[in-house]
């Protein structure tokens, strides 16, 4: 896997879980806007996953 995947999906789970937090004990805004960030992160790495396979399966096929 790619490493800026790799690093895509670690900020996704850490922004995620850091977000809810801070939603939960602190501040709620900003633990929400920490939770949206960290679903962007996810989404980001997922296509790109999802993207490396297609590129993967095209170059197998010949």
């Amino acid at each position: 896997m790619n490493p800026v995947t790799l690093a895509f999906a670690i900020l996704g789970l850490t922004g995620f879980a850091l977000g809810a937090v801070l939603s939960a004990t602190g501040p709620y805004d900003m633990g929400v806007i920490l939770m949206g960030l960290g679903l962007m992160f996810q989404v980001i790495s997922l296509v790109r996953i999802k993207r490396a396979k297609t590129k993967g399966g095209s170059d197998a096929r010949g």
